[in-house]
């Protein structure tokens, strides 16, 4: 059981080292968590929440397949007040033996109709029971410009390389550069991209599609290039309540679904 654990630790380790929990809609997108509006955008280029109109908070779970021990939960949250924008997120990926969790806090603001810029601070924890637990503290800082049907935005994870601080856990938390775009090809589809590279010279990238079958529905699809992922996924808006499933396919670890409710005050 013990090597069983330690076999999960490491591969829950090296998937989640550059993980970060963007909900089933922007997962679905490929993983584009830089230039999509939404209220998960906290978990990624925060300022692209200043879209949301309505005090809004959304929860989602994750079912890891290649393991039935491990899940992940996450939860978002965010208050608009005229141009300033505050959120909050909280994310737990893992299984009993270990547990490594992320708490966000993000202030975002609009400057003028085309220009947002955000702040973000993350605290985050492993734990494992056996050895004690480590935390650590980075900030993001993140803008977004948006002009006619297309918008631009720009992150940047951890530019203090901050790592953790006890020595049970010797690695860091990624320090990246992250550049996305999308476009709104029509009033039903858009086309959402972006790029990533930290300072280990790890590269991604990644393409979504959205189409609006009808105002209530809403199909959605896309790709990432490092170890090659599909997504697929759909969204449903029922007035105030969203409903959100999405799945990854990774060919060493299979499918991972995804499901989140969101509601708008």
């Amino acid at each position: 059981m013990k090597i069983w654990n330690a076999l999960l630790i490491s591969l829950v380790h090296f998937s989640s080292s550059a993980q970060n929990t963007l909900g089933p809609h922007l997962t679905a997108l490929g993983g584009n968590g830089i230039a999509v509006r939404d209220v998960w955008a906290i978990q990624g280029n925060a300022s692209a929440i200043t879209d949301v109109e309505k005090a809004t908070v959304s929860v989602a779970y994750i079912k890891h397949l290649f393991s039935n021990e491990i899940s992940t939960q996450a939860a978002v949250f965010v208050l608009p007040l005229d141009n300033n924008f505050v959120g909050a997120g909280y994310q737990q990926y893992g299984f009993s033996g270990y547990t490594e969790s992320k708490a966000t806090f993000a202030y975002s603001r609009k400057f003028g109709p085309h220009l947002s810029i955000a702040i973000k601070g993350n605290y985050h924890q492993v734990k494992i029971p056996e050895y004690g637990s480590a935390t650590a503290f980075s900030i993001d800082a993140g803008a977004l410009y948006k002009v006619d049907k297309f918008a631009f935005g720009v992150l940047i994870s951890n530019p203090s390389r901050q790592k953790f601080v006890q020595s049970q856990v010797s690695s860091g938390i990624p320090t990246s550069v992250s550049v996305g775009a999308t476009y709104f090809a029509s009033d039903k589809v858009l086309i959402a991209g972006y790029f990533v590279r930290d300072i280990q010279k790890i590269a991604d990238a990644g393409l979504g599609l959205e189409y609006k079958i009808m105002s209530i529905l809403r199909l959605r699809g896309g790709f990432s290039v490092r170890q090659v992922k599909q997504y697929a996924g759909f969204g449903l808006n029922f007035n105030k309540l969203n409903i959100d499933m999405a799945t990854a396919y990774d060919a060493n670890l299979g499918y991972t679904p995804q499901i989140g409710l969101g509601y708008a005050f």
